[in-house]
């Protein structure tokens, strides 16, 4: 009975680990969730899983075609300016309490 409670119990850690854990950025179940169907989903696992061996190239994903970074468009700058802004008293007192506690 110990073998067959422990065997259920690393089954289920090992699905978990297998539903839970990131690979290269995303889920099973994120990968589930982003398939339009069963047959879609094991496909594209399986060739995720050739690409990862090294056997086989990796298909590009859609929305990915082209450039590595993203378009900007012509009205969005490239920064955005700071959204906190801070008083000199302020970063006064905060280099204050930082000499305090790191002991200088």
């Amino acid at each position: 009975m110990q073998r067959f409670v422990f065997g259920l119990a690393l089954v289920a850690a090992l699905a978990a680990a297998v539903a839970l854990v990131p690979i290269r950025g995303r889920t099973v179940l994120d990968r589930w969730r982003a398939a339009r169907s069963g047959t879609e989903f094991v496909e594209r696992s399986y060739h995720e899983m050739r690409a990862a061996l090294g056997s086989e190239r990796e298909k590009p994903r859609p929305g990915r075609a082209g450039s590595a970074s993203p378009a900007r468009t012509a009205g969005h700058p490239a920064r955005r300016p700071p959204t906190e802004r801070h008083t000199d008293e302020e970063r006064a007192a905060l280099d204050r309490l930082v000499s305090e506690h790191s002991g200088r």
